[in-house]
């Protein structure tokens, strides 16, 4: 299972090159593997414009899996940020935390555009996808 963050889909969908965008090309092909939690799809959702182009994108996530955010996964994407601020590392966004947290939970591998994923790796368990 990989679970791709927002950076990498916003890039992939603006049609931006980068090597996690033929990696994400190369796992489209077996969707069953791709999967997203909710505010990864809100966050893709929140830039597009149009209707149309929003219920499209809606109906192409549905073919993905749609991994749990549980209490615990909640949790533990406090404890990885408090953690992390407690050692001087600041983590931009919370939601890196909560997605790091659901790789833990799930043993999903991330791929991810955001150097964010780098020092939660030094820190805490999660498998990020390398080039």
């Amino acid at each position: 299972m990989i679970l791709v963050d927002t950076s990498v889909w916003i890039e992939f969908l603006e049609g931006q090159e980068h090597w996690t965008k033929e990696r994400l090309k190369e796992k489209i092909n077996d969707r069953k593997t791709i999967g997203y939690i909710d505010i990864i799809l809100l966050e893709i959702i929140q830039g597009v414009r149009e209707r149309k182009d929003r219920e499209i994108l809606e109906l192409k996530f549905q073919s993905f899996a749609e991994l749990p955010v549980r209490r615990s996964t909640v949790m533990l994407a406090a404890e990885i940020y408090q953690e992390l601020q407690r050692k001087g590392i600041t983590i931009r966004s919370i939601i890196d935390c909560l997605i790091s947290a659901v790789g833990i939970e799930t043993g999903a591998v991330i791929l991810h555009k955001d150097r964010d994923f780098d020092y939660i790796a030094d820190h805490f368990p999660i498998i990020v996808e390398k080039p």
